[in-house]
């Protein structure tokens, strides 16, 4: 039955909802006060779609017909079909292979040789994902809805234009009407997850922020809360015609002494009606008090607190409610018996899952013989867990990639049958329901997907390197900058351009981030909502402009977009440059070294004679093809010990330095340990990131980096230190080359000063000798000397080493006293030296003493012990 347009604006309007199109007429009087009576206004229905669609005849004002398909607020109805029309998911590119883990694991120094086949017959594990510490929950849920509205752009699935009430499509990013974030992986303790998404929706989407939902979390349950959330919202009167959005994210995270149990993804699942996997039937929930895992606030580390065989007896209590609740929901029929496929969430591996179904198998039949039992997992279970069995177990993601297993394994095989889904989280919380395969949803076969996404910019990694662990240690950090990846030789160039990196964590906690991350460039902002640009400089957020130019071990952003600089030099050829120009004065300061190739007369100076030689010695032995070493040489070995650099998977070559007493170290290289090939900076004392030069012979002494912890007004936060602090120093051969550094570890509460000091002075004709170090005082060193005709001036070295002289601050004219002050320890106190007055004869204890506590403060004295005669 038809209502008139004047009519359904009346009870639209009694019934609070917004009207969708002209009234027409102003409303009578006598109209407004009716009252709402059950069964005023019948609606229409499609005979095609069996009442999936709820419709009324409208006309404007100008006799244009109008539709309102949309339930409203008060409407009898709900939507029908609603479900899952696909699932997002992204993983992190670093992966291992279980194999490779058991090898690992069986040595020695590890398990043993009990290990091999656990991880893989065992657990039933073949792959293991996880990031490194650049990457966390927000990143993830971050890329994955970025990804997520670029394809429904890209394939055209958004269908709003059915429920818009003029018939229009709304823009993707605007077409999102509730998102919900499941985690068990919280970064704050108020502020949700979910608003960094929106930062995403408020920069494309024209300032959107009218978009329902948070964060939901109770261990791996979490992000099915946020599935049931939205698929509610979508089936209520108070939906609104847009989509719903799932995000399940977490990292599995595990120290590197369990980096078998490991795993890291994150989905987005897109919930709305006429779905090709529509939520089936009824569902039953179990949600109980166990103190089986958790984890409280300000536990010392990123794990949780679990009874590892208490949590397993949690699981399967709660499978057996969901089971018999669900059971008895469905008039007491054999669920295993009407249901073709079953997921089941995954904690710990495969062999939790394939207990879980064997239970219920034994629920409902337990004189079930072997055979059938086999034969029910082949074909009801296998297909849920090939994406897990890649991927590794995910806490709250675990039941949206059986699904999305489930899928993509079975395709268009799986139209018309049922899916069985039993998730879990501990502590405990769990819910068992079904799925109807309607329609194939948006979503390639697995076998398409392994090729085209899975192994998609993937990097293998052996066991034996702690990329993870760098991300297990970021647990409570502050003021903090990622440099895992630097730190195990994986340039910028290996980070996906649409996957969102963590850039910083501030002093206050506040997370910042970016897509591409270093790889790419700032944000075009022209694009963009005015509004987050304002809040962007409101907030004072670090933005990628905050954190420089991508350093020359890949193509840097402004290369790829402009190709060359303002002068028309790529950052390359500037490098190269420099370079050629060092090593042609280095070559052209030595007589006889070059052929001359040409001489003549210069035109416009005939006094002038031009003189071309050809330079023999290779510009560049790193860039011949063939495999070198390289080797470090430092203050930390007086600069007489070149030591081997470890090779990284990724090409780099790395080597850990700790600073020294004096706060700082400097060192160059050389190649395949030829001190003749040396690799230097372009200038002195040299800052890391900057161009590069060799191997050549170079000037002597040579150019050195100095890798100083003191800070500087140039010198960035995380790489202040103080004695004690490691840095790992890496260097990239290539034709450009790159050497950086990054802080790893900070200084030790307790830093034990284990150099030698040694006098230099005229009576030894400025040959070392060792002092005694004070058994009884720690940092006091002495030595005795005897004036005689030679004199008495002196200065200070550690370990011998020249760059580490210990000297009085005065001018080269005149000697220090013993009043004079310690000048700061460095290479500059050629020159300058205390001198001590006295008789031939006379004996003199040198005493040197440095505060343990502040290694800066140094005190040099002497005092007359008595006289001998001179030899």
């Amino acid at each position: 039955m038809s209502m008139t347009a004047a009519k359904a604006a009346e009870l639209m309007r009694r019934a609070g909802a917004p009207l969708p199109y002209a009234a027409g007429p102003k409303d009578t009087e006598e109209d407004e006060d009716q009252e709402w009576e059950e069964g005023d206004g019948e609606w229409e229905y499609y005979d095609e779609d069996d009442g999936a669609e709820e419709q009324v005849e409208m006309v404007d004002e100008h006799g244009k017909e109008l539709r309102q398909i949309r339930p409203q607020m008060g409407g009898r109805n709900r939507m029908r079909n609603v479900g899952i029309h696909t699932i997002e998911i992204y993983y992190p590119q670093f992966y291992f292979k279980q194999l490779d883990m058991e090898e690992y694991d069986a040595r020695p120094d590890r398990y043993g040789p009990s290990v091999i086949g656990k991880y893989t017959k065992g657990i039933g594990q073949v792959e293991a994902r996880y990031p490194t510490d650049d990457e966390d929950p927000v990143s993830f849920a971050m890329t994955v809805t970025h990804r997520l509205i670029e394809r429904m752009e890209r394939e055209g699935f958004n269908e709003t234009h059915k429920y818009s009430q003029d018939g229009s499509t709304l823009k993707c990013w605007n077409s999102i009407g509730r998102l919900d974030v499941g985690s068990e992986s919280l970064i704050d303790r108020s502020k949700s997850m979910k608003a960094y998404v929106m930062d995403l929706f408020e920069r494309h989407g024209d300032g959107e922020g009218n978009i329902e939902g948070v964060d939901l979390y109770n261990a791996c349950y979490g992000g099915q809360a946020a599935g049931l959330s939205c698929q509610n919202w979508v089936e209520s009167d108070r939906w609104d015609g847009r989509y719903g959005i799932a995000i399940a994210t977490d990292v599995s995270d595990a120290p590197h002494q369990a980096l078998f149990t490991v795993g890291a993804a994150c989905t987005a699942t897109l919930y709305y009606p006429d779905a090709p996997l529509p939520h089936h039937s009824h569902r039953s929930s179990c949600i109980l008090h166990r103190f089986d895992f958790f984890k409280p606030v300000g536990w010392y580390h990123m794990g949780p607190v679990v009874d590892g065989k208490y949590s397993i007896d949690a699981y399967m209590n709660c499978v057996d409610t969901c089971y018999h609740g669900l059971k008895q929901k469905m008039n007491g029929r054999p669920l295993l018996q009407i249901t073709d496929y079953n997921v089941f969430h995954t904690g710990g591996g495969y062999h939790v899952v394939k207990k879980a179904f064997d239970r219920c198998i034994r629920s409902e039949d337990p004189k079930t013989p072997a055979a059938v039992r086999e034969e029910y997992v082949k074909a009801k279970l296998l297909p849920s867990v090939h994406l897990l069995k890649l991927i590794g177990p995910c806490h709250t993601v675990s039941s949206f990639l059986n699904i999305s297993s489930v899928i993509m394994s079975e395709w268009d095989k799986a139209l018309g049958k049922i899916l069985l889904v039993f998730t879990y989280g501990s502590g405990c919380a769990s819910t068992m329901y079904q799925l109807r395969f309607d329609d194939i949803a948006w979503m390639d076969p697995l076998a398409v997907w392994k090729v085209r996404q899975l192994y998609r910019e993937a990097i293998n990694v052996k066991p034996e390197c702690q990329l993870h662990q760098v991300y297990v240690d970021t647990w409570m950090k502050f003021d903090y900058r990622p440099h895992g990846r630097k730190l195990h030789g994986f340039g910028y160039h290996t980070l996906q351009l649409d996957a969102y990196y963590l850039m910083e964590i501030d002093p206050w906690g506040r997370r910042f981030y970016h897509r591409g991350g270093m790889r790419t460039g700032p944000m075009d902002t022209r694009k963009m909502n005015a509004n987050a640009v304002h809040y962007d400089k409101i907030e004072n957020r670090s933005l990628r402009e905050k954190f420089g130019d991508l350093p020359p071990d890949g193509v840097s952003w402004e290369a790829a977009k402009k190709g060359v600089d303002d002068a028309g030099k790529s950052l390359e050829d500037k490098w190269r440059e420099i370079e050629q120009e060092m090593i042609f004065e280095a070559d052209v300061e030595v007589e006889g070294q070059a052929e001359v190739i040409d001489e003549k007369l210069s035109r416009g100076a005939f006094s002038r004679k031009l003189i071309v030689r050809e330079v023999g010695r290779p510009l560049a032995l790193a860039d011949d093809g063939q495999a070198h070493t390289y080797q470090i040489i430092g203050t930390w070995t007086s600069m007489k010990e070149a030591q081997d650099m470890t090779k990284t998977f990724g090409g780099s070559f790395t080597f850990e330095v700790a600073l020294g007493a004096n706060c700082w170290e400097q060192f160059y290289l050389i190649c395949d340990s030829d001190r003749s090939q040396k690799i230097y900076p372009a200038m002195p004392r040299s800052f890391k990131d900057m161009p590069c030069v060799g191997p050549h012979p170079g000037p002597e002494p040579p150019l050195c980096w100095l890798l100083s912890g003191t800070p500087g007004y140039d010198l960035p936060g995380d790489d202040e230190g103080r004695p004690g602090s490691r840095y790992l120093v890496t260097f990239s051969p290539g034709k450009v080359k790159y050497l950086s550094w990054e802080k790893v570890a900070d200084s030790p509460a307790s830093f034990t000063d284990t150099g030698e000091y040694y006098v230099i002075g005229t009576w030894s004709n400025w040959k070392p000798q060792i002092m005694e170090q004070d058994p009884n005082r720690q940092g006091r060193y002495s030595l005795e000397v005897q004036k005689s005709s030679l004199g008495l001036k002196f200065q200070i070295l550690r370990n011998q080493d020249s760059m580490q002289r210990i000297y009085p601050d005065v001018d080269l004219d005149r000697p220090g006293d013993l009043y004079s002050r310690v000048a700061d320890v460095g290479e500059m106190g050629e020159g300058r030296h205390w001198e001590i007055d006295g008789q031939d004869g006379d004996v003199f204890q040198i005493i040197l003493e440095r505060d343990p506590q502040d290694l800066s403060e140094i005190c040099v004295s002497w005092h007359r012990l008595d006289s001998r005669q001179t030899k």
